[in-house]
């Protein structure tokens, strides 16, 4: 019983070491993290260039790599010049807005017919847009700085990619252990791929839909709203939420009607509804077997410590926790909580 309290306290305390590094040590991991990313989306775009018929044959494959890396990070700055350049028209327009948000309270006291408005005057000046969007243009200055960080940790985890393997095979001595070791990693790399393969896809499908959506209503900054709402699709159960007030609101203060905000609303919340609730469960089935309530505390969990950065991150992260439980004695109850059905995969005896 003493020696279970003690594991219990050291676990404890081991917990609570891990949870203040990452979150005082943000600055330094965040980075990292994101060139991790960087670095796995580059490798699964080899091996799928790789797979092409024909083609992926005769296509060296330090071209592919070299293609890979500069797709990856064209892709990064196409985003990042267009989350950059909205970001700074919101901040000329912001205060068109802030001076709609008023009107739109007045109009909504009238129409309810209170005589005796509370005054929400103060409510208004701390829900500034302009604060809104100045926090925001300094995130992307900040992603920027660390741009070159992150280019660092991917070159240096591409020229490492290979020796992975070799270093697994001398850090494990044992041949059973390290065939465990090898088809645990292999189980985490198939999972995360399939995760973002259908996430990817279903993302795409969702903003090229809500973008088109807002072309014809005419809601400005329709690209910019897409990007958010392809990203924010990443983070579970609230990202789709986020991604469909934030336009609403926009088409809410941008119009003098209510009729492209009921537009905007209707659509994109079908949308969403459409792909996130009927499209994506079928593709994704049971294959991850991950119970909600699990996914909600890691993203509070996650997205306290390291923000969006973490809420976008937490679902693969979880998906790794549970799949190195699973293969322990010790943690496989832990392995168990965290799956919707209780069924873990693992062999008896181990």
């Amino acid at each position: 019983m003493n020696i279970k309290l003690l594991n219990f306290t050291l676990s404890a305390i081991l917990l609570t070491l891990i949870l203040l590094l990452l979150y005082f040590g943000s600055s330094l991991l965040i980075p990292f993290f994101v060139g991790v990313v960087i670095w796995y989306l580059i490798i699964s775009f080899v091996e799928a260039i790789k797979t092409i018929p024909y083609i992926g044959k005769i296509i060296p494959r330090f071209v592919a790599y070299l293609l890979a890396i500069v797709v990856a990070f064209a892709v990064i700055w196409v985003i990042f010049t267009v989350v950059s350049n909205n970001i700074t028209q919101l901040i000329n327009v912001a205060p068109n807005y802030q001076a709609r948000m008023v009107e739109l309270k007045d109009q909504l006291f009238d129409l309810f017919r209170i005589e005796n408005p509370p005054s929400l005057d103060q409510a208004f000046e701390k829900f500034n847009v302009m604060s809104l969007l100045s926090s925001a243009a300094g995130i992307m200055a900040d992603f920027g700085r660390n741009v070159f960080i992150i280019l660092i940790y991917v070159l240096f985890m591409l020229l490492e990619h290979h020796s992975f393997d070799q270093k697994l095979a001398y850090l494990i001595r044992d041949q059973g252990k390290l065939d465990s070791a090898r088809k645990m990693v292999a189980k985490i790399t198939v999972q995360i791929r399939s995760y973002l393969k259908i996430k990817t896809f279903m993302g795409l499908m969702t903003s090229v839909s809500s973008y088109i959506i807002l072309l014809i209503v005419g809601v400005d900054f329709a690209d910019f709203w897409a990007l958010i709402i392809f990203f924010f699709n990443f983070i579970p159960n609230i990202g789709s939420i986020i991604a469909t007030i934030l336009p609403c609101l926009l088409s809410l203060v941008q119009f003098d009607s209510f009729v492209p905000f009921i537009i905007v609303a209707i659509s994109l919340t079908a949308v969403q509804f459409t792909i996130g609730n009927i499209l994506e469960p079928r593709l994704m089935g049971k294959s991850f077997n991950l119970s909600p309530l699990a996914i909600i505390i890691t993203l509070a969990v996650w997205g306290y410590l390291w923000g969006i950065v973490g809420m976008l991150l937490c679902v693969p992260i979880i998906v790794i926790i549970s799949i190195i439980f699973a293969n322990f004695p010790g943690t496989r109850p832990l392995a168990i909580l965290l799956s919707e059905t209780g069924e873990i995969d693992f062999k008896p005896g181990q």
